[in-house]
């Protein structure tokens, strides 16, 4: 948090959000953030509760099928047309046949698996949250991620998972799939990226899908050029944004000390009416500068806050792949 503020301040162009805690000077009351491997061994042990929760939030989502506009072996129903000579039986709609002099086939949409990446932030900033009445940023991105496969594998969608810099790819599928998953993004956590640190998409396959889950305290330079990047293979991004709701209030009054959670130096100020007007302009500044690279990128970006319920961000996610395969067939820029 100090160094955006610090920016904030010198009305720099580029100010991104808050990353880091606060706490109020002359008191004991702890920095809400977890180290890395802090945070990775509490999830773990919370491992199989996760998972459970994710699979909850999977079926409270509205699921279809990404279907193809074409005759194939889908579940939506797509034409009848006449039955050809040697049609086997079986294929013939007899309620609908007997409703004229001929027979008819019931043919329905073709189905497409399409290949989706998954990657989640691991910078230091995710460990951070609020209070205890929220869960830290990269707890709630875990969930999303494995609530999102539940989803995509169910569909028999193919499911990639980025590793924190994009340099490696792991197949999420098969009996344990979540578990695996899971495994993998906590032991990630263990070793944290470097801040603002974005995946490569050279191991990205063509028309594909990629899914960041992070906080978005990114240069906007250097993601803009991930999603151009993405583009130039026929990848469309979206990104869902979690965030702490202290990040988007500012809540605090009077002297706060801000620690930093990514090497920044400590920074004390007077948190009143004026500090948090301009940090919610600066705020709003970031967020705009983000949702309009998205867009350009091809897809609305995805705000979630997490005191919010996972369900809203997981269906708009939802909501973007199917349109997005429906309406083309296959991924375009």
């Amino acid at each position: 948090m100090p160094a955006f503020l610090r920016r904030l301040f010198s009305r720099a162009a580029d100010a991104r959000p808050a990353a880091g805690a606060a706490t109020p000077t002359g008191t004991s009351r702890p920095v809400s953030a977890q180290e890395g491997p802090a945070l990775a061994q509490a999830l773990a042990a919370r491992m199989p509760a996760l998972i459970l929760t994710a699979q909850k939030i999977a079926l409270t989502v509205q699921q279809g099928s990404h279907a193809r506009r074409r005759a194939g072996t889908g579940e939506n129903f797509w034409q009848y047309r006449p039955a050809q000579p040697g049609e086997a039986a079986s294929r013939i709609d007899w309620r609908q046949s007997a409703r004229g002099d001929r027979p008819f086939v019931r043919e329905n949409e073709a189905q497409s698996s399409q290949t989706i990446f998954i990657w989640c932030d691991n910078s230091p900033s995710m460990g951070w949250h609020s209070s205890a009445a929220v869960p830290a940023k990269a707890e709630r991105a875990l969930l999303l991620a494995l609530a999102l496969a539940a989803i995509l594998l169910r569909q028999g969608e193919r499911v990639r998972l980025l590793g924190a810099d994009g340099g490696t790819v792991a197949a999420i599928s098969g009996k344990g799939a979540l578990e695996r998953m899971a495994t993998l993004l906590i032991d990630a956590m263990r070793h944290p990226s470097p801040p603002a640190t974005l995946p490569h998409v050279g191991q990205l396959a063509r028309n594909g899908r990629l899914v960041l889950l992070g906080d978005g305290l990114y240069d906007p330079a250097a993601f803009s050029g991930l999603l151009r990047a993405a583009l130039a293979r026929q990848v469309r991004t979206s990104l869902i944004e979690v965030i702490d709701p202290a990040e988007r209030d500012l809540p605090y009054a009077g002297r706060t000390r801000f620690m930093g959670l990514e090497d920044e130096a400590p920074l004390t100020l007077s948190a009143g009416g004026d500090l948090r007007a301009a940090y919610r302009t600066a705020f709003a500044r970031h967020q705009q500068q983000l949702s309009d690279l998205c867009r350009a990128g091809g897809n609305a970006m995805i705000v979630h806050t997490t005191d919010e319920p996972p369900e809203r961000a997981l269906l708009a996610l939802h909501m973007q792949l199917a349109a997005a395969h429906q309406g083309s067939g296959g991924a375009r820029a």
